[in-house]
């Protein structure tokens, strides 16, 4: 899992309680250092200081570089257009800061579990009829 958020106690937070769930959480501040697949990304798309970027690059690049992941959107200024950008780039929800880590780590984890399943019967559909 990958955590892009800007505030040091969200990403300690979540990375303690998702790691306590068996989960391989990475974090960044900076999308141009994101390497790798990830399962599911959490995403901030208000960074400030160095790395400011706003709602519409962010949430694109974070889906950009990971096209197959559940993107959760969390973010302290919810507004319509954060909606509509998180929506045209499939993510999950956009959840409010502060949010339940027991909320959103039941969010990724439930959809993850729906990739997986689904990616298990196409694999299975793929090979042809089962006898």
């Amino acid at each position: 899992m990958l955590l892009i958020d800007d505030d040091d106690v969200v990403i300690g937070s979540l990375r303690r309680y998702l790691a306590a769930q068996g989960w391989d959480v990475e974090t960044a501040t900076d999308p141009a250092t994101i390497n790798g697949d990830f399962d599911a990304v959490i995403v901030d798309p208000y960074l400030t200081g160095a790395h400011a970027y706003g709602a519409p690059s962010l949430i694109a690049e974070a889906r950009a570089t990971q096209p197959c992941a559940s993107l959760v959107v969390l973010t302290a200024y919810p507004s319509a257009e954060v909606a509509r950008i998180a929506a045209d780039h499939h993510a999950l929800a956009v959840l409010t800061k502060p949010q339940s880590i027991v909320e959103i780590a039941d969010l990724v984890n439930a959809s993850c579990a729906e990739v997986r399943r689904t990616s298990s019967l196409l694999a299975t559909d793929s090979k042809g009829p089962v006898s």
